[in-house]
């Protein structure tokens, strides 16, 4: 009766045990918000912050990058977006809304990623990233006041 009554608990502990790790809001979520937290937020944390000194901050900066040449293809080409294993139809929307959510460029109307777009840049991964963003953010321009979107010129390429 006793071992009836343990098997009983280990079952039931069980049964919890895989309901507890499967978030009842995560089906509630659009799928970019889903793709997000499974491919990027382990890195950049939910909120984006990033980690100081290892991992950078997209809020506010991440849409900056799409001010300079060379800033996009950057931005697809950095080691944790070129090589996730997330597809680049999926690729491509999340780097849409992430730009969004982020923070848009200052200076520009930036296009959004397409498809086809991310499986070529995709292709040639940047080995060494950190020497492009220095690169790059040197490029970025002081921030400005904000002007309305439609008096904004388009984004370089």
């Amino acid at each position: 009766m006793r071992r009836l009554a343990l098997s009983a608990l280990l079952l039931a502990g069980a049964a919890s045990a895989s309901q507890a790790i499967q978030p009842a809001d995560m089906a509630a979520k659009p799928r970019v918000q889903v793709d997000y937290a499974l491919h990027c937020q382990g890195c950049h944390l939910p909120d984006g912050r990033g980690m100081a000194g290892k991992v950078p901050d997209l809020r506010g900066s991440l849409g900056r990058f799409l001010e300079v040449p060379g800033g996009r293809a950057y931005l697809v080409q950095v080691p944790g977006v070129a090589t996730s294993r997330l597809d680049d139809e999926g690729t491509a929307r999340l780097l849409n809304w992430l730009v969004a959510q982020m923070g848009s460029p200052q200076t520009c109307r930036p296009a959004p990623f397409t498809t086809e777009e991310v499986q070529g840049l995709r292709r040639n991964w940047l080995r060494k990233a950190r020497p492009v963003r220095d690169a790059l953010m040197q490029q970025i321009p002081a921030a400005t006041e904000p002007r309305k979107r439609s008096s904004l010129p388009a984004c370089p390429a």
